[in-house]
């Protein structure tokens, strides 16, 4: 298969986007179909950060910050929505077969990784012989053998002793071995084996007729389910269920699977959130009660006449929140292509934007005031795909200026460092020293 490589929200002509397509129009119609790909002012562009796999291309979409493609980024940028996926995934351990959703490329991939933590899918068999090798069932033996007596000490002639065996022969087990030998060879072939950060496993030699007609299968693993009690077990087995049903549709000529997301912007805030240490939900003292801190912010009030006030359901939330040296930080996570410099101003944010975070300050005044923190900062953070920290500069409204109110910082941050930070755990003295840098940029300006 063909891979090529885009970039999120890239502006392409027709042709130009024809050519990458191996000139497929039917390619180019699928993409703008699924709202993968679309129009702006006559130019097309992917609205999508990830892997697509169409027809016999493999196309890698990167964020559109990056400014070179490499395959070693690229890899940081799957292993991040990998990460992000399984820690926003839902349970459907207990839902029924048909409500489980099919995406081929991430099913191929969990098989493969269920298999590195957990192992092949396996039925043991309990074992009970009379005198045999096992471990003695002294519970069998005593209930169920008369013993002989001698000098008040009773000797059991006969013992029940017991085993277990893994059935390597069993139609389950096999079935597995099968499929992640299929997932393995189907994504060498499309070269993302190394993407995923996989090594490839060729468990059985078997074909798919082997284990019967599909239907056969289907209903063989439907009633497995119905006496199986193990989640894990029940899990793989819906899998297993699902990708059989669907998996002819690879080799289908209109094929389409994607890994990856058309939210980019919700997982860069995701990550500044566990990277800046996030405080909105932790619990605060405030006017004498215990509190979230995201509480703190009042909500609007609907009030009738005079007569009835209703409280809003909700209200502005800023994305992120902390503290640091006694100083009330306040962030917001900006996934726009940003250019700004002593001649260009392009890719900022709109005035909604500048006034919501005005508004976040104001709203926090009461207990910022009250918990008496020395100072606030407040500033919109952007990635870039350079590999330091730069403070560009701030954004300020003059109509505003009367509330006395922070202006608000313009903040490069590093998108590989964020990306490394969010990923290991390990990093926890290279994450002190990149906060060290990113709170004394803040609170003495732009250099």
């Amino acid at each position: 298969m063909k891979t090529i490589n885009i970039r999120e929200l890239k502006p392409y002509t027709k042709n130009n986007l024809l050519k990458l397509l191996d000139n497929s129009e039917n390619t180019f119609k699928k993409l703008i179909k699924y709202d993968i790909v679309d129009m702006q002012d006559d130019m097309y562009q992917f609205k999508y950060v990830g892997i697509i796999i169409i027809d016999k291309l493999v196309i890698n979409c990167y964020p559109k910050y990056f400014t070179n493609y490499s395959n070693d980024n690229f890899k940081q940028i799957i292993q991040v929505i990998k990460k992000y996926n399984a820690s926003n995934d839902l349970d459907y351990q207990n839902e029924e077969l048909e409500d489980i959703s099919f995406n081929l490329l991430s099913m191929m991939v969990f098989f493969l990784e269920d298999y590195y933590e957990y192992g092949i899918y396996s039925n043991v068999q309990n074992i009970l012989e009379v005198n045999g090798n096992g471990e003695i069932d002294w519970n069998r033996t005593i209930n169920y053998t008369d013993p002989i007596i001698k000098d008040n000490k009773p000797y059991y002639v006969e013992l029940y002793t017991k085993y277990k065996i893994d059935d390597l022969y069993d139609y389950f087990r096999l079935l597995h071995e099968y499929i992640i030998t299929v997932c393995s060879k189907r994504l060498e072939k499309a070269g993302l084996l190394e993407l995923f950060d996989l090594t490839p496993v060729e468990l059985s030699d078997k074909e798919l007729y082997e284990f019967g007609e599909l239907e056969f299968i289907l209903k063989k693993l439907e009633k497995e389910l119905h006496v199986e009690f193990n989640s894990h077990k029940i899990k793989l087995l819906k899998s297993m269920h699902t990708f059989l049903k669907e998996q002819n549709s690879f080799s289908n000529e209109n094929y389409l699977t994607l890994f990856g997301t058309s939210s980019y912007h919700v997982i860069w805030e995701a990550m500044l959130k566990k990277v800046f240490d996030d405080k909105l939900d932790s619990i605060v003292e405030f006017k004498g009660k215990k509190t979230k801190l995201i509480d703190v912010i009042k909500k609007p009030k609907w009030i009738y006449k005079d007569i009835k006030t209703h409280d809003a359901k909700g209200t502005f939330i800023p994305d992120i929140v902390t503290f640091y040296n006694d100083e009330f930080i306040i962030l917001d996570a900006k996934y726009y292509n940003l250019r700004f410099t002593q001649d260009i101003l392009d890719g900022q944010p709109g005035l909604e934007s500048i006034t919501k975070q005005y508004l976040y300050e104001l709203a926090f005044k009461e207990f910022i005031k009250n918990q008496k923190f020395n100072g606030v900062k407040n500033a919109f953070l952007f990635p870039t795909y350079e590999d330091e920290i730069e403070n560009k500069g701030h954004v300020k409204l003059d109509v505003l200026f009367d509330l006395d109110l922070e202006d608000i910082q313009v903040i490069m941050l590093p998108a590989s460092k964020i990306n490394q930070l969010y990923l290991n755990k390990s990093m926890k003295n290279e994450k002190i020293n990149f906060l060290k840098k990113f709170f004394y940029m803040i609170q003495i300006g732009f250099i």
